[in-house]
């Protein structure tokens, strides 16, 4: 059975990343698969930390990549849940950029990651719910639960499409 509700704050999680020559693209900037898997891990330790469960991604929406990254920079991620449905959460993800010899930061990438906490069964699992904190986490939060409905109402429209 879920827990009490817990605060966005006390799932929120960091990854911060010097970009080596590996994860370098033929532009010379960080590929895309690299940073996505990087954003993935972010939310998944605030996946975890929410649920205090292990999680799976079940999906990544709306993924904006905003400027490319340098070798040599620095990487912030910052990961925090916005959203909570009966076992699966919605985590928002930043990527900032941050030039180490100038201290210029810019915003590189966000999107938002799904995922579901499974009990020890690998089966899903209730959650606590989310307490929203901050103006962001309730903007967030609508724009989540409205693609959560959207989600759900395809996947009915799509079993009765089958059922037919």
């Amino acid at each position: 059975m879920p827990t009490a509700p817990k605060t966005a704050s006390e799932s929120q999680s960091h990854i911060t990343w010097i970009v080596q020559p590996e994860d370098l693209n033929i532009h010379g900037s960080l590929f895309g698969g690299r940073l996505l898997s990087l954003m993935d891990k972010c939310a998944a330790m605030a996946a975890m930390r929410h649920s205090r469960r292990n999680c799976v991604t079940v999906s990544i929406d709306k993924v904006d990549f905003v400027a490319p990254v340098k070798h040599g920079f620095l990487l912030d991620l910052t990961a925090r849940v916005h959203f909570t449905a009966r076992t699966s959460m919605e985590i928002y993800v930043d990527a900032w950029a941050e030039n180490p010899l100038t201290g210029d930061r810019k915003n590189v990438c966000k999107a938002f990651f799904s995922f579901v906490a499974l009990d020890g069964d690998s089966q899903p699992t209730p959650i606590p719910p989310v307490e929203l904190e901050t103006d962001q986490d309730r903007q967030l939060n609508a724009e989540a639960q409205a693609r959560y409905d959207a989600r759900k109402k395809s996947a009915s429209d799509s079993r009765r499409i089958v059922k037919k």
